[in-house]
Formats: structure tokens, sequence, C-alpha cells
């Protein structure tokens, strides 16, 4: 026998008598911890009290927050094929105990059938009441009595850039989600029209329908587009859909306003050619023909400054406020035409159904 394998041999073998010796409990115990338990230390105090803020705003809201699953009409089949069944979800949130729920348009839209989950995972069968495409919010109301748990609607035109906000809504499985953010920009808080309210508040698909909510725990919007990555949620303020509420549980249809022209941002250069300064307003590339802009006497090239007296610098502000405003209303435009400004009446007529992106 080789000497190494005579030294390894006669190793082994003094491992095996010194296990021999050890009692079978001894020999199964770790000869140190793999981890360390936490112990009571004193917290941060702060950092406490703000966890348990967190934790208690979860517990009030999270009851009201609930699941739709929505069975769609199935699209008209071709060449005599038998279409699948199509189905899409989102979130709500209970506004009355007697079962009124708030939601997204577009989670709705097309609904055969709409079933609500509640947050204790009970299953009940809703109608749609009303929607409105224009805002995305649709008003629900689960079938039968109930004395449901609500969220209380507060107030968005109060709320500001840096506020802490939470984003609630079902983007997996059974159970609801709450993420933590700030109101990281907050459009201008304005009569007609209206813009989103832009959280950093995580928001992915399923999350659509579900409230963002302040600190006190009260709807200050509903989350209705998110980012590609689900980082960034927009919100319609809830100022704008309590207008819109009471007519929809009226059965009323809202038809928003439409002008009918083509507009772009104003350059540097394309307003030191038209004589205008300092720089303001919205261009006006194009008017379409036999639209309200038309009849009301705006012409290619005037430039847009302020939209019953709100004055408005981009495409977006222009489109957002003529479509908060319903048809068939009169607006006064300010309007710089060839050096010198003037005011035209406009009424808005309906928006048709095929139109171009920056169209208003």
């Amino acid at each position: 026998m080789k000497p190494g394998r005579m030294i390894l041999t006669a190793g082994m073998l003094l491992l095996a008598l010194i296990a021999a010796s050890v009692p079978r409990e001894e020999a199964r115990s770790q000869p140190f911890p793999l981890w360390r338990e936490g112990d009571g230390g004193d917290p941060n105090p702060e950092l406490e009290r703000l966890a348990n803020a967190f934790a208690r705003l979860a517990e009030k809201v999270r009851p009201a927050v609930v699941q739709l699953r929505v069975s769609l009409n199935p699209p008209s089949a071709q060449d005599g094929e038998n279409q699948p069944p199509a189905s899409s979800r989102g979130s709500g949130f209970i506004i009355h105990p007697a079962g009124y729920v708030l939601t997204a348009h577009h989670v709705v839209e097309g609904a055969r059938e709409v079933e609500i989950r509640l947050a204790d995972r009970r299953r009940l069968r809703a109608q749609v009441v009303g929607t409105d495409p224009e805002v995305d919010v649709a008003l629900v109301k689960v079938s039968g009595r109930h004395e449901l748990p609500t969220l209380a609607l507060g107030d968005s035109d109060h709320s500001q850039v840096g506020e802490w906000v939470g984003s609630l809504g079902y983007p997996f499985g059974l159970e609801s989600s709450l993420s933590l953010g700030i109101i990281s920009r907050h459009g201008r808080n304005i009569s007609t029209g209206f813009d989103f309210i832009q959280t950093n508040a995580g928001a992915s698909a399923g999350w659509s329908g579900g409230p963002l909510v302040n600190v006190r725990g009260h709807a200050v919007g509903m989350i209705t587009m998110a980012s590609d990555r689900g980082n960034m949620g927009f919100a319609v303020p809830i100022n704008v859909i309590k207008v819109v509420i009471p007519r929809l549980l009226s059965g009323e249809k809202i038809v928003w306003g439409w002008l009918g022209v083509r507009v772009s941002d104003l350059s540097l250069e394309g307003a030191e050619a038209l004589g205008l300064s300092p720089v303001q307003g919205v261009l006006v590339s194009a008017v379409l023909p036999g639209q309200p802009a038309e009849k009301g006497g705006i012409l290619s090239y005037d430039v847009i400054l302020a939209v019953n007296g709100v004055r408005v610098d981009s495409p977006r502000e222009l489109t957002r406020l003529i479509a908060g405003i319903e048809a068939g209303r009169d607006v006064s435009l300010a309007i710089f035409r060839k050096g010198g400004t003037l005011k035209l009446s406009v009424r808005l007529g309906q928006k048709p159904k095929s139109t171009e992106r920056r169209e208003g």
C-alpha cells in the first residue's frame, strides 16, 4: 500500500471513531448558526411611525378596492369561424354602499358580463350603468342589495406635486396591491377640460380603474394609464369624475366638444416670422373643412392664445380644454393674426369618429 493511501485511510478511521463517540444529537447540530434572529432593539421612531401610517392607510382603503373580470362580446365571426370569447380585467373602487363602483371605460367597453371580486374574495355580478370614453370613466352597479365598504372621494384641485399618494389595483391574482409614491406632475386646475395627475406610484396591467389615494385615504384620482415599464401612472382627477358621475347615473350621454383644427407647437422662428413676441399660443397649421373652426372664422396660421380666458401654450393643453367643454356650447378664442389680436366666438361641434392626432 502506498504511503499516501495509508495516511488517508488512517485519517478516515480516526474521523469515524470521533463520530462514534459523539452523541447523535450533537452530531446533527450545526457548529454555528446560519442566520441571526432579529432582536427587539429600539427601532428608528420616525421610520416606525411612517411604516405604521402606511399600514393603516392600506387597512383603511383596501376593503373598498375591487377587481373586475369582464366577459366581452365576441368579435364578428369571419368565414364561418367561431371566435373564442374575449375577456379583460381591471380594477375599481366602491363609492356607495349599495354597490356603485367606479372604473375605467376601457375596462368595461364592449362588456357582455361583469363580475366584481371584493377584497374578502366574494364574487358578485354587476351591470354597467354608464360610461364616458373621453374622460375614460365608467359607473358599474353590483347586482342585488348589499352594504359594501366605500372609499371617500377627495379634492384633486388641492393635490400638490410632491404629495405622498398610493395607487391600488389588482395586477396579480386575487389580492389587491398598494404602491406608494408621490404626485410627480399635476396639470393646471382649470374650470373646463382636465389634465392627468402623474405619479411615480407604480401602475401596470390590471391597475386601470383603481384609485389614487392621498394620505387621508381619500381618492384624488383614478388610474387609467401607465408607462410601459409600470413605474409611472396617470390618473383622471377625481373632481373631473365628480362632474360626470351624476350624468352617468341618469343615463345621459355626454358629447364633448370639437373644434376641427390641426395644431402644432409654435417655434421661435415661427413666432418671429408671424411677428409674435413673446412666444405664446398654439399654431393652427390647418382648418378642417366644414368643421366648427372654419364656420367660426379661424384661419390657417392663426395662433390660438387662449380659450375662455385660459392661456394655452401647447397642442395638448388646447385639446384638453376643448375636449372638456360640451358640444353645442360657444367658446371665446383669443387669436393672434397678422400682427394683432382678436376674439372669435366658435360653437363647438361633435368630434368625428375618425380623427388624426393633434387635432382639436
